[in-house]
């Protein structure tokens, strides 16, 4: 499910069952390394529509947060008010990010909570190159999913 009123309407029908919230984290900037950024947000953004693509019913995907990635302090703070909120609806809450700075903080969010995905510039790739590599990314997410679950 994605974040759309007819999507909410489904969800509030069957919370029972929609126990996942996932929530892309996109950095953003203006400067030297926008092109590197929205590269980033762009392969984030295709991967999180395929996996609530894949699991709908079971996951609601949530807007892309977006923060200044020079401000990470401040951001992570939003972050844990955003995931202290989702967890009032949902019982697992993950953050998908292609920010290695993230994967690498010391930020209060919890391992178990971030999933890290190397970027894959698919700028200049062939259409079913970046299927297979999307497909790829997919399944280690939907693993991950699976073992998170499993835990609880």
């Amino acid at each position: 499910m994605k974040w759309t009123v007819k999507d909410y309407d489904t969800y509030s029908q069957s919370k029972d069952y929609v126990d996942t919230a996932i929530v892309p984290l996109i950095p953003i900037s203006m400067g030297s390394d926008a092109k590197t950024l929205i590269s980033k947000g762009e392969f984030l953004h295709l991967i999180s529509h395929e996996v609530e693509r894949q699991l709908k019913g079971r996951v609601y995907l949530l807007p892309d947060f977006s923060y200044l990635h020079h401000q990470k302090e401040t951001t992570m703070k939003h972050i844990e008010d955003v995931k202290r909120e989702l967890h009032n609806e949902f019982k697992h809450v993950m953050f998908l990010t292609c920010d290695d700075t993230l994967k690498h903080s010391e930020f209060v969010l919890s391992k178990d909570n971030l999933i890290y995905l190397p970027p894959v510039p698919f700028e200049h790739m062939d259409d079913q190159l970046k299927r297979k590599l999307l497909q790829d990314q997919v399944e280690q997410i939907l693993n991950i999913l699976l073992q998170s679950w499993n835990k609880s």
